[in-house]
């Protein structure tokens, strides 16, 4: 008698099993290269940051301050809100009024409730970080603009010890109009070019941020007090401030003013950072902590070069 074609149990159950193997080896190439278009595209958005930082200083021959949270104008939100004309957004610029009384926080759309920052700027998202896209209304933002080494204080309802070993690093201090490290201040105040005396190839304006790590992050990218000209490199990188457990370090938690204030993103092993030349540069979790420093300095006579 002639045997029918096919398989027996054992050879299908052996199919099955170098099936399994093989997709067990692919999947992790599959994801890395996924995430390496992911970053591609995170450092992209980085670049036309910084093409419009570049832009908006020929136009205004300074650049915008990383906040307007204090001063003569406050609550007239981040400088997310004026690099919008010079990343192709426009009209979304144009529904912001700027003469309010009391500022663009909370502003809506014309005849809704909706926020006008409930509007998604492609520009201002990593897809790395996989959050939903909006929070309490509002939508993300992955970067912030740096206020260097500059001194964090502390939240007395999420006191947090840790962060003053990182103070020691600072050169300049907590929230003062003419003395900040970095090339931004959340304080109304503008810098140009000519204030980054250690060459705009040397010093770190943007980088990446993420929004489930930190509170002021969470308010989205067209409120004054969203962490741009707030952020700083005081903080190491990637340094862990995620956790919703209520049990956890409340140095680990993302309301404390001061962990949560460092530069992050999903990216293994470090974060990606625009300096002031429009170069992009990743930087790894590892850096001297010195070096970081004077990377995020503007004047700090330190001319540290970019780690390769």
């Amino acid at each position: 008698m002639r045997r029918s074609p096919g398989f027996t149990l054992v050879e299908l159950l052996v199919v099955i099993a170098i099936i399994g193997i093989l997709i067990a080896l692919l999947l992790p190439a599959v994801q890395a290269a996924r995430e390496a278009a992911r970053r591609m595209q995170c450092s992209n958005n980085l670049k036309q940051i910084g093409l419009a930082l570049h832009n908006y200083h020929d136009t205004n021959k300074v650049f915008p301050p990383g906040a307007f949270w204090g001063g003569s104008n406050p609550w007239r939100g981040s400088i997310l809100i004026r690099l919008l004309p010079f990343i192709e957004q426009q009209p979304l610029y144009n529904l912001f009024d700027f003469k309010s009384a009391a500022g663009t926080d909370g502003q809506t759309m014309p005849g809704t409730s909706i926020y006008i920052g409930a509007t998604i700027v492609p520009t201002y998202v990593c897809p790395s970080d996989n959050n939903g896209d909006l929070l309490n209304g509002r939508a993300i933002h992955n970067y912030a603009a740096s206020k260097g080494p500059t001194a964090h204080i502390d939240n007395s309802a999420y006191s947090c010890a840790e962060w003053q070993s990182w103070n020691t690093y600072t050169l300049a201090p907590y929230d003062d109009r003419t003395n900040f490290a970095g090339p931004f201040s959340r304080l109304e105040v503008a810098t140009s070019m000519r204030d980054c005396t250690d060459g705009l190839s040397n010093t770190i304006y943007f980088g990446e941020v993420r929004r489930d790590c930190s509170g002021h992050t969470q308010q989205g990218w067209a409120w004054s007090n969203n962490g741009n000209g707030l952020t700083s490199t005081q903080i190491p990188i990637n340094y862990d401030t995620c956790s919703k457990l209520t049990t956890a370090p409340n140095c680990k938690r993302p309301f404390n003013w001061n962990t949560e204030l460092g530069f992050k993103s999903r990216h293994p092993g470090g974060a990606q950072f625009l300096f002031g030349d429009g170069s992009v540069h990743f930087l790894t979790e590892n850096i001297d902590h010195w070096q970081y420093q004077y990377l995020g300095g503007k004047s700090d006579g330190y001319t540290a070069s970019v780690p390769n």
